[in-house]
């Protein structure tokens, strides 16, 4: 008991750790999963994007006053900015939320109409407006597009209308452009915002433990592993075994507090979401934590059998719960697996005879048996024929051994 006692005085001799790695960075993790949240709330309705154009007409022809009023009609039209070089250009350097603001501004130059009308019945290229663009430069891109089939179509109605008026024209073209397809904007249900809430933190969450788990538990071996300490522990009548159960019982509590204290403070921050997920689901995603937990437990008592210090053991405790963390899938999908979320499918796990890798690689070949020999993969990935040794079922699928 005196030496159990004596493993968690040690971790406990440095509460900053404790206090750092336990305490603030799960805190972090609660903030973090609280703006996932939060940003989640704000997209329960789709909106399209409007553009705001200006159109600075010099032609004042028929054409031109259609053109004005059909990208009116799509986008939104920016009026009351006069046309000089400086309130155009202050326009576009506005916000998308302030008053006058605009992503693109038209010039439509004299003599519009008649170049165009001429160049589409004469067959030639037909006349290009003159476009400016702000800072939202794909709403302007999709606003000179409507601009330009506009043109085309205009072009068009020209072209085979060749005795018909300006009017005429600009009124074919407006008819032609008020036919566009059927579109329907179904929004697709998302997962639920509860199950992300807690999944964000749980695998934020894993970072804390690991880290304290490996600083704590490595500082535990270490202290214990000193040798003057080794020397008083051989002279007292308490035999190595009983002493070694001693200090992993102090390491295992200590990796069980840590685990608790993370998850409990995820548990109580969103206990709304918690509810809403159910309980049987919060604990298979808090089984999965605890799964984890149990690596840096023995990362931390082999860094201290190899002689690893304070620094090292800070050091490799966040490298490692920054790799473990932030690049490895197997937790999330654990995770999502357990929150029943549907993007759960990257856990590495053998189907049907299938093993993959971490990227989705075949590492495991099918066996069927063909007559009297099975189809195995050869050199190069080539089937060959070889003897079975044993005769599997006719639908029986077998995985080599990985070599």
């Amino acid at each position: 008991m005196s030496t159990f006692k004596t493993a968690l005085r040690i971790a406990l001799a440095h509460p900053l750790y404790l206090l750092i790695y336990t305490v603030f960075i799960s805190l972090l993790g609660v903030f973090i999963a609280a703006s996932v949240s939060w940003n989640s709330s704000q997209l329960t309705e789709y909106k399209p994007y409007d553009a705001n154009v200006i159109v600075v007409d010099r032609d004042d022809s028929d054409l031109s006053r259609a053109l004005t009023k059909h990208l009116g009609s799509r986008f939104e039209l920016v009026t009351g900015v006069g046309d000089d070089t400086y309130n155009l250009a202050d326009a576009l350097s506005k916000s998308n939320s302030a008053k006058g603001s605009a992503d693109c501004v038209f010039f439509i130059p004299e003599g519009f109409e008649g170049d165009l009308v001429a160049a589409a019945r004469a067959g030639e290229s037909l006349p290009k407006l003159d476009v400016t663009y702000g800072a939202g430069t794909m709403a302007a891109a999709l606003s000179s597009a409507e601009a330009s089939r506009w043109i085309s179509l205009a072009g068009a109605a020209a072209a085979l209308e060749p005795t018909a008026s300006n009017g005429d024209v600009a009124k074919a073209a407006e008819h032609a452009a008020a036919e566009r397809a059927e579109v329907e904007i179904e929004q697709v249900k998302v997962d639920s915002t509860a199950a992300a809430t807690l999944e964000s933190y749980f695998n934020f969450g894993a970072y804390a433990i690991i880290s304290s788990v490996i600083v704590s538990v490595g500082l535990v071996f270490s202290g214990m592993n000193d040798p003057e300490r080794v020397r008083r522990m051989d002279a007292g009548p308490i035999s190595e075994r009983r002493r070694s159960l001693a200090v992993f019982a102090a390491a295992a509590v200590i990796t069980v507090c840590i685990w608790f204290v993370s998850s409990m403070m995820g548990v109580v921050g969103f206990a709304g979401a918690v509810a809403e997920v159910g309980a049987g689901r919060v604990c298979l995603a808090l089984a999965a934590t605890f799964a984890l937990a149990c690596t840096p437990l023995a990362v931390g008592f082999a860094l201290s059998s190899l002689g690893a210090r304070e620094e090292l053991l800070n050091g490799v405790g966040n490298l490692l719960g920054m790799l473990m963390t932030f690049f490895g899938r197997r937790l999330d999908a654990a995770v999502a697996d357990g929150l029943g979320r549907a993007d759960g499918g990257a856990l590495c796990a053998d189907v049907l005879g299938e093993r993959r890798d971490w990227q989705g690689a075949c590492l495991g070949f099918d066996v069927r048996r063909v007559g009297r020999h099975c189809l195995r993969p050869g050199r190069h990935g080539a089937l060959r024929r070889r003897h079975c040794r044993r005769r599997p079922g006719p639908l029986t699928r077998q995985i080599p051994r990985l070599v």
